[in-house]
């Protein structure tokens, strides 16, 4: 016969309650068991108290010796009689007897106090909801369904930049900048004493070894250390990226401020803008950047802008076994040999390059402009940072190695 045994019961909870109580009647419960015992109850859907005797006990037993705590602990929780199982007859019976007339019904939450009070089990339920009693004129919101919405945040993260505010920006880049949990690293030439990993360090060691009369008593090790590696941002604040300029802006900002990055802006000339962004206020380091760079939102020279980068005479030294991130479309008035060439030389000097295009998301997208086409045989990742979470690969990607 069809009942609604667990009909808004929250059988997680039943769960892991139910698993506490075996626990502490000295029965090993992993988690591993309790996932299978709460896939099973949602599989089996409704079932009589025999069912669900059989469906805990498989779950959660694992031994012989354990069913005498299973089979006391079921029965308490359930205040029956018939919740243990004469010894000789383990394993013989299918399932204990329960009556026909017992079933698992499931209480109410304000009730939860109670039945721990009596020793059952402190029930979750589900808001109990009916459409068959219900006056279809009535308006009131008790009947309305439950529904988990995605947070603010969420909605932030997945919506394109160019649809975002300056205070969803800013909510944003603190996001992104909580995603940055580790730095590049490079190996250096000079080494660190260690006690166990690397090489023997024979000169330390036998150096120490003066101190106890000339004989080693430690062998000391030596390892490479290791030092963070240059990042350096070029933004294009050209027209063609108007709509996603003032984003990058709040995303790199975090990384110029807590791990001293090198930023860089471009149109038709290279600036840098590491001083104004450093800024703690959001809305005075826009504004000095405003300032700095004077020939914003007009047109693109790319190839220009690198060859300025490459051959300054302290510019360039940032970039050596850097990991360099250009935010860019692509477009370019330059020629795309120039590109090439300034392309070609910075792949060689940087560490690693990361091409950030935010037009990359859309449906069928090429890199058919001559700029974006010609840059990218040199550029180790292509990412479309178009959204919050775009962006986290994009972090993943300068941070790793």
């Amino acid at each position: 016969m069809t009942n609604t045994l667990f009909a808004g019961v929250d059988r997680a909870i039943f769960a892991a309650t139910f698993a506490d109580r075996l626990r502490r009647a000295g029965v090993a419960v992993s988690f591993s068991a309790l996932e299978r015992c709460t896939t099973a109850l949602d599989v089996a859907g409704p079932m009589t108290l025999s069912d669900l005797y059989w469906v805990c006990r498989l779950s959660f037993v694992s031994r012989h010796t354990q069913l005498e705590q299973f089979d006391a602990v079921f029965g308490a929780v359930f205040d029956t009689e018939d919740g243990t199982l004469r010894s000789e007859r383990r394993g013989q019976e299918p399932a204990p007897s329960f009556r026909d007339d017992e079933r698992l019904v499931p209480l109410r939450r304000e009730l939860a106090d109670e039945s721990t009070a009596s020793g059952g089990l402190p029930w979750a339920t589900l808001p109990s909801i009916s459409f068959d009693d219900a006056d279809e004129s009535d308006d009131s919101d008790d009947l309305a369904i439950p529904e988990l919405r995605p947070s603010a945040t969420t909605s932030e993260m997945q919506r394109p930049f160019d649809l975002l505010d300056e205070a969803e920006l800013e909510r944003v880049g603190e996001l992104l900048e909580s995603a940055v949990t580790q730095w590049p690293q490079r190996r250096t030439r000079r080494r660190r004493t260690t006690r166990s990993s690397g090489p023997i360090a024979m000169r330390r060691s036998l150096r120490r070894s003066m101190q106890t009369g000339g004989d080693v008593m430690t062998w000391l090790h030596s390892t490479p250390q290791r030092q963070p590696r240059n990042i350096v941002v070029l933004l294009d604040v050209s027209a063609s990226m108007e709509h996603y300029a003032r984003a990058y802006l709040h995303l790199t900002r975090p990384l110029a401020i807590e791990h001293r990055a090198e930023i860089f802006a471009f149109a038709t000339s290279l600036s840098r803008i590491t001083p104004a962004v450093r800024h703690r206020s959001p809305s005075e380091a826009i504004a000095q950047v405003t300032d700095t760079v004077t020939d914003r939102f007009s047109g693109t020279r790319l190839a220009t802008s690198l060859q300025t980068l490459l051959h300054h005479r302290t510019w360039n030294t940032t970039v050596r076994g850097a990991v360099v991130l250009i935010c860019s479309d692509g477009w370019d008035a330059d020629a795309p040999e120039q590109l090439e060439r300034s392309m070609k030389r910075l792949s060689l000097l940087a560490h690693r390059v990361v091409w950030v295009n935010p037009r990359a998301a859309a449906v069928g997208f090429e890199p058919s402009t001559g700029g974006m086409s010609t840059a990218l045989p040199y550029c180790d990742r292509f990412l479309a940072g178009n959204t919050g979470e775009a962006m986290i690969d994009v972090v993943a990607a300068m941070t790793a190695g």
